[in-house]
């Protein structure tokens, strides 16, 4: 056995699909360079005998409370808490950006035209409330924000249960004004959302367009209608969390700091597959603009295949999204190179032209207007 042999605990609950990313990012920073060995665990109360025992040299979890936060520190070993659900102060954090998930939140339904937003989350989840706060702030002040609904804890592991109990909840999402766009704070509280809308024969997407928080694509694809769903670096808050205990395990002094990780875009399913506009119209011209986003489409070819003057469906679009249609267009391109710029090496003068755009420089001078930053600072930046 090495002498330098780290014995690291790792202490969060295996079963979805965020600890699942952290697991990877750990052990991706620690193979092949350090001798780190592994030690599994929940971040509750009853381990703390078993760490004793296994005098870790270093901890990673994922701890829910001040409380519990006191007990692991009581240990007097390096320390990186990954949850959201805590904002200690005197703890090294790496955890998701909860204000970027509420903005992008709000920043995607309200550009699917949609006048009335809503929220459903759970009161008791720092997390949840964050991402509240932020979907309120950014959400356009031409929008409805409509009351939130908490649900009651969750029973079981994806929590369809709570529909069951839930009076509330039908309640609610009968009263709202349709069509509306809701943000669920992750992805089990969505299909819950899911199955009441069922079961209240409401339509989603044409009702309700329902979005979820995790893209857990098990949960996300059994879903009827697929779910679409804010798509978090859960990989990359592993590995940072495991490079900010790699340093404490030299300089234990380091003060704590909080290190946020923004999430990567909206995998889009059918659940948020519609545009919230009575006009047919327009609906079908912003889905032709979507769906060739990689291709120098121009104004005139989404009116060629709407069969109506230029002036005519310029109006509709002014009348029933707020925007031109070269908005549109450009906004598809934008997006398109978000998630080309985030989730791949793709260099900028081969995402340019994958995104419609015939130059370089016409694609940055497009991308900074719209972004504020350049393709390669916006890349950085994430």
């Amino acid at each position: 056995m090495p002498e330098n042999l780290k014995r690291i605990a790792v202490l969060m609950p295996r079963a979805d699909v965020h600890t699942r990313g952290i697991f990877c990012g750990i052990t991706r920073f620690a193979r092949p360079l350090r001798a780190w060995q592994f030690h599994m665990g929940l971040p509750e109360a009853s381990i703390m005998n078993d760490l004793r025992r296994w005098r870790p040299h270093g901890i990673i979890a994922t701890i829910p409370n001040h409380k519990l936060e006191k007990r692991f520190q009581s240990l007097k070993v390096p320390l990186v808490n990954c949850s959201s659900n805590c904002s200690s102060a005197k703890l090294h954090r790496v955890i998701t950006d909860n204000q970027a998930v509420g903005k992008m939140a709000a920043t995607y339904l309200t550009a699917k035209g949609y006048k009335h937003l809503a929220y459903c989350g759970e009161s008791h989840m720092g997390a949840s409330r964050d991402r509240q706060n932020a979907f309120i702030k950014h959400a356009p002040a031409t929008v409805h924000l409509h009351e939130d609904h908490c649900v009651q804890e969750q029973v079981g592991e994806v929590g369809w249960r709570v529909s069951d109990q839930d009076d509330r909840l039908r309640q609610w999402l009968i009263q709202l004004p349709k069509p509306a766009g809701i943000l669920a704070c992750h992805d089990p509280i969505a299909l819950v959302l899911l199955e009441t809308c069922r079961q209240l024969n409401i339509d989603v997407p044409g009702e309700l367009a329902i979005l979820g928080v995790d893209n857990d694509q098990l949960l996300c694809e059994m879903a009827y209608p697929t779910l679409s769903s804010i798509e978090m670096a859960h990989e990359r808050i592993g590995f940072e969390a495991a490079r900010v205990l790699d340093q404490l395990l030299t300089d234990s002094k380091i003060k704590p700091f909080i290190q946020t990780i923004k999430p990567l875009g909206v995998a889009t399913r059918q659940s948020t597959d519609g545009l919230a506009s009575a006009d047919s119209l327009v609906g079908a011209a912003v889905r032709y603009i979507h769906e060739h986003a990689d291709h120098p489409i121009r104004v005139m070819d989404v009116v060629q295949q709407s069969a109506v003057s230029r002036r005519n469906l310029e109006m509709r679009f002014e009348s029933a999204i707020g925007k031109s249609i070269l908005q549109v267009i450009q906004q598809a391109h934008i997006k398109l190179a978000q998630q080309l710029l985030t989730r791949t090496q793709l260099s900028i003068e081969e995402i340019a032209p994958a995104c419609g755009y015939n130059s370089r420089e016409r694609f940055s001078a497009v991308f900074r207007e719209h972004v504020g930053l350049t393709p390669a600072r916006y890349r950085q930046s994430q």
